[in-house]
């Protein structure tokens, strides 16, 4: 084992990892769930477990409620991913960087997922993750779920092919703003360069991550960034509604990135983007610089959660502007 993946380095209790080693051993049929509207480090973190677990002759399914986003289908084994499964033939189920169990979502039509019937492994890195597995194996201060199953593929032996380094790359480049963001750690780095040895495909990631943009993005984002306001709690806010992506010819997972601008303003406290999600629900996003605020404190009295510096919520309702923007709905009157 490598020197700085010994044991002595490990996040986690030995006994929990050869727990969870064991269980992958003795099932077959596996399904690993990435959470609703999956982003990079859901994505990568969930094929690079899934290539991994092939190796040991398993039958390993990715699974997700929601379609990929378009940079997702550069991964190997990302077109394989289903939207449904049986949970009746399933032997394991593994969520990946899923802070709660709402964002598992099958669990709206399948209830027995969560009962203990089936053995449920969670893998997480959130804070604010509720322990919902009957093995949790959950790294609250890791910069992404996928640096959360290196560690577990380091300890378990497998081999780190350029495929699962290139899933594990993209995870962590999303989560670490492409290793821009206060979460990269020495750690980090020295993972990254481990990665790019073992093969990954540090170009096309970065490319599709950061350097790929269409027009009609482009016209999304700029009317979010030309409705920011700078309100007196010093935050940076701003909106985007139904008839936005309709006009621009967008989708919800196009304002992912434009956060960072928003954030970028050097006298804000921290940054606010409120967008409606096409099913009736007003999606939260908020990030700041400031190490004196905790957002997932924010987004938890809204029923969502996160991490110090990046958190987000979901609830019902419909944006409306008056001289800031507002969420409104029946339960919010």
């Amino acid at each position: 084992m490598d020197t700085l993946y010994d044991t002595k380095r490990l996040p986690f209790p030995i006994v929990l990892l050869d727990e969870v080693l064991e269980l992958m051993r003795r099932t077959k049929n596996i399904v690993i769930i990435s959470h609703r509207s999956p982003d990079g480090d859901a994505i990568g973190a969930n094929l690079a477990l899934k290539h991994a677990l092939k190796q040991w002759g398993k039958s390993a399914t990715s699974a997700c409620v929601d379609f990929l986003p378009d940079y997702g289908f550069i991964l190997p084994g990302s077109l394989e991913y289903v939207n449904d499964f049986d949970l009746n033939t399933t032997d394991l189920v593994i969520s990946v960087d899923c802070g709660s169990h709402k964002l598992v979502k099958f669990h709206e039509t399948k209830p027995d997922i969560f009962s203990g019937k089936i053995p449920f492994i969670n893998i997480d890195h959130h804070p604010s993750n509720d322990y919902f597995g009957t093995h949790n194996l959950v790294h609250d201060t890791a910069a992404a779920a996928s640096f959360t199953v290196y560690h577990l593929l380091k300890y378990g032996k497998f081999d780190i092919t350029p495929e699962i380094a290139s899933c594990l790359m993209l995870g962590i480049y999303y989560d670490t703003g492409s290793l821009m963001h206060s979460n990269t750690t020495p750690e980090v780095l020295e993972t990254n360069a481990e990665l790019l040895q073992k093969g990954a495909d540090h170009k096309t990631i970065v490319k599709a991550l950061f350097h790929t943009t269409p027009v009609n993005r482009l016209k999304l984002w700029g009317r979010i960034l030309s409705r920011a306001r700078f309100n007196g709690k010093k935050a940076v806010v701003s909106a985007v509604t139904e008839d936005d992506f309709k006009e621009c010819d967008a989708d919800p997972e196009d304002v992912s990135g434009v956060i960072d601008f928003l954030n970028s303003v050097s006298e804000s406290r921290f940054a606010i983007l409120l967008s409606e999600d096409r099913k009736g629900n007003i999606k939260g996003s908020l990030r700041t610089q400031n190490d004196n605020i905790d957002l997932s404190k924010m987004a938890s009295l809204f029923g969502g959660g996160g991490h110090k510096k990046a958190a987000g919520f979901s609830i019902p309702g419909k944006l409306q502007e008056e001289r800031t923007w507002k969420i409104t709905g029946d339960n919010l009157s």
